[in-house]
Formats: structure tokens, sequence, C-alpha cells
């Protein structure tokens, strides 16, 4: 091909695919790992990513002691659920609730008020006293009592201007501006100098089909803008399809075991076998394909697409998306606002303290403990295998106020033990266990799973024989 012609675009797609889908080698693995684990990094000097009896694992690379921290890693990607939003104001970065403890509990309030929680106007007559408190936290400035022991960060708006995302400060807005925020922002808002910034009904578009589908689109696509924006920065949009630039943004990505979607996902028990499984997943594919057209057609991706074409496809994104459904670990962050009332409870009952605090408590019923609930990739968590008698759990204490994944020794580790956690919850049976774990591609076969099912034949064996 001569200098001035132009690149095929079918070529320059086929090539782009080729690089994405095609495994890592093991000196892949190494190289990224290694980088991952520089020095620094959390995790350096405590964990290390092996080749063990189920292919990738995390490995203990010093001793720990029972309850000793493992492992604190921020997610890789991250979100929060949208069923969540109207009950946790969080940073859209790090996942640190934001604002005041009134400004929380207005919020709920209100939400539930005008529909937003299902509240309707019962809940308007029932709290009558609660409301008028809220309203006066959002509009007066009220102040509750005790609430000073509790400071939040401020709110710092979306620097692209639109009410979803709300950050804890300029370092989180312009890091997820940079990263995603510039491209899925749906705008509209009013920015802090006073100017509507402009609205975007196509990336609204591909947000509200996510929220009335299934909201690990918006993590796919946060995912796929990453890789593409890092990329772009390492060598510009030159739509080079074998970039060294795409594979280095990739890197992270290629790594984890990828399964397309709707291949992955375990059928149904009230799906039946055969054409009722086919047009199971077929729905599933004909939802993830409108979801990447509308991500497509957004126009603040229109030079990415053009630029690495490869990556808005639908062999990537239904990979992108089966990697998050088989590989995610929930975000949970413990409210403020539970531990606000914690303390009021410790007030005489008859106080003046209580007289404000315990309705607006009466009016939030169960919503005053509600936490943030979202998920996220983590690249190194993400390597650990399931076993249901796992040596490792997830577990927080008061200190942690965002979204990093917190790993604790639930015995003692030798150094060189393959660090392992149960993907399900360990108090149900091994049938359940195993059910639940299908949705992750595979049958348990660990020593506690063969011990309980082992135990289940010989009881009804024994049942039988009555």
């Amino acid at each position: 091909m001569s200098d001035d012609e132009a690149p095929d675009p079918a070529a320059i797609e086929a090539a782009q695919l080729a690089l994405l889908l095609a495994p890592p080698s093991e000196a892949d693995e190494i190289a990224h790992y290694a980088s991952v684990l520089a020095p620094g990094a959390p995790g350096h000097g405590d964990v290390t990513v092996k080749r063990v009896k189920h292919g990738k694992g995390l490995v203990a690379a010093r001793a720990f002691r029972e309850g000793e921290r493992v492992l604190v890693e921020p997610p890789l990607v991250g979100m929060q659920h949208e069923r969540n939003r109207a009950d946790a104001i969080v940073c859209g970065g790090c996942f640190r609730f934001v604002g005041s403890i009134e400004h929380q509990i207005a919020r709920r309030l209100l939400e539930s008020t005008s529909g937003g929680g299902g509240g309707g106007e019962e809940n308007v007559e029932l709290n009558a006293s609660a409301l008028a408190t809220a309203r006066g936290m959002t509009r007066d400035g009220l102040k509750l009592p005790g609430s000073d022991a509790f400071p939040l960060p401020e709110i710092q708006a979306c620097l692209t201007g639109c009410s979803r995302e709300v950050y804890c400060g300029f370092e989180c807005a312009s890091t997820s501006m940079q990263s995603h925020e510039m491209f899925l922002c749906v705008g509209g808002h009013c920015a802090d100098d006073g100017e509507i910034a402009e609205d975007r009904p196509d990336a609204r578009a591909f947000v509200e089909h996510a929220r009335e589908t299934n909201d690990i689109f918006i993590l796919a696509a946060k995912a796929l803008v990453k890789v593409a924006a890092d990329a772009g920065k390492l060598e510009g949009l030159s739509g080079d399809g074998e970039s060294d630039a795409l594979a280095a943004a990739w890197a992270p990505f290629r790594v984890a075991h990828k399964p397309v979607w709707w291949d992955a996902v375990a059928r149904p028990e009230d799906v039946a076998v055969g054409d009722e499984e086919t047009a199971f997943r077929e729905s599933m594919r004909e939802i993830a394909t409108e979801s990447l057209r509308l991500l497509r057609a957004s126009s603040t991706f229109l030079r990415f697409v053009k630029a690495y074409p490869g990556l808005f496809h639908i062999d990537v994104y239904s990979r992108i998306i089966g990697m998050f459904e088989t590989n995610n670990l929930e975000i949970a962050v413990a409210s403020p606002v539970e531990d606000y009332f914690l303390a009021m409870d410790e007030l005489p009952p008859e106080g003046p303290e209580r007289a404000i605090t315990d309705p607006l408590l009466d009016a939030l019923d169960t919503k005053y403990c509600v936490p943030c609930e979202g998920t996220g990739f983590f690249a190194l968590q993400s390597c650990m295998n399931n076993d249901c008698d796992p040596n490792v759990t997830p577990l927080k204490d008061d200190g942690d106020i965002d979204g990093k994944c917190v790993l604790v020794a639930k015995r003692a580790i030798a150094a060189g033990e393959e660090l392992t956690m149960c993907y399900v919850d360990e108090g149900m049976d091994v049938r359940a266990r195993r059910a639940e774990l299908m949705d992750y591609g595979f049958e348990c076969g660990c020593a506690r799973c063969e011990r309980e099912a082992a135990g289940l034949g010989q009881a009804r064996r024994g049942s039988k024989m009555k």
C-alpha cells in the first residue's frame, strides 16, 4: 500500500480483533503482574500471581496471621448500582459518601415522597415531622444535632456537567473525567459557572437502556472507554490496528478470564433445555448488541470508534461483559447515616436531640442503614480461585470508607500458599453453592463440596434402606 493510500477500515478492524481476542502468553501474564505489583503498589511484597492447580492464582508472598489484612486494592473499574443511587450519594470515583449527614437523609426522604423510593402520599402523611425537617435541611441549611461528628467531603460536581455523577473532590472528578466521564456524561446540568452543559441525548439513551436492562453495560462501557482513552494518550488516534499503544492499554483486561456473556451465564431453572434455552441466550445477545449500537452511536465516541473499531465490536463487548459477570467483586461501603443514628440512639430517649432524630429514623425505616452497593473489577483479587472453605474473606472495618477491596486472612496462611475465597455465601449447603457457582461457569469440586456431597449421597442411600 502506498503512503498516501487510505487504510482499509475492515483490515484495521480485523487486525485489532485478532490482537484483542488473542489469549495472553505466560510471558505476557508475568510481565503484566510484575508491573501491577511494582514497588509501592497495592500487594507488593504481600502477594504474587502464579500458575496453580486451576490455572492462574493469587499466592501469599509471605506468611499471614489470622485476621491480618492480606490485600487492600482499589478497583480497576467500578460502578455504583443504579438501584442504589437514590439511597447512597457517593463519589463516582472512589465511592466515598459525600455531602453531609443532612444531605444524605434529606435525599432519601424526599426521593421516597416524590415516588423515587416508592413512598407515595401515605409516606408524606405518616412522617410530616420528618419531611418538614428534610425540607429544612435542603432549603434552609438546617443542621442535625451531633452531625458535626460525622463529617463528609463536600460535593464536587461533574466537571463535564451532568447530575448523574458527583465526587469527593477535584482529584476524583478529574481522574474520572479523563478516564471515562467526558465520554459517558449525559450533560444537561447547570455547571459551577451557571451555564447549562450541552445535553447529550445519545449518551443518555445508552445509559437509560442499561438502566432498563442490565447496568453491567455501563461498567463495560467504562472499561472500553478507559482502554481507548489510554491508547489515545499513548500514541494518538492514529488508527494503527497493530499499535503497541492499543496492546498496552488492553493489557489489564487481556490477562483476565473473558467468556462470552450469553454463553457463560448458567441456564435459569425456569428455562428448559433446547429451543427455550437457545431463545434465552439469543435474547441476551440481542440486548448486548443493542447496547453496543447505542454506545457506538454516541457522538463523543465517534473518534474512538473510527480509530479502534475492533475495540467496539460485539466479539469484544460480549467478552468484557462476561469478564465482569464472572470476575467482579461486590463494592460495599457502610453508610455514615447508620453510624449517626447509632450514636443518637445512645442519647436519652426523652432528650431534645431524639425529638428531632427519632421521627427521621422512623421515616427512613430500613433505609437508614443502606450502604453504597456496586460492583468492580480488581486486577489482583480477580486472580483468586474459589474454595468453599477459603483462607481469605472480604472484610472491612470502620476505617474503610471507600470502594477498595479489603481481604483478610481467615486463618494462619503460610508463604507460598494459594489464596482462595468463596465466590458465594459460605453458609449455604453444597447444592445451593454449586447451583450459584454455575453462573461462574463451573461445578465446584473443592474438598468441602466433595465431602458434603458424599455425605448427602450416604444420607440418601440410608433413607432408601429404611
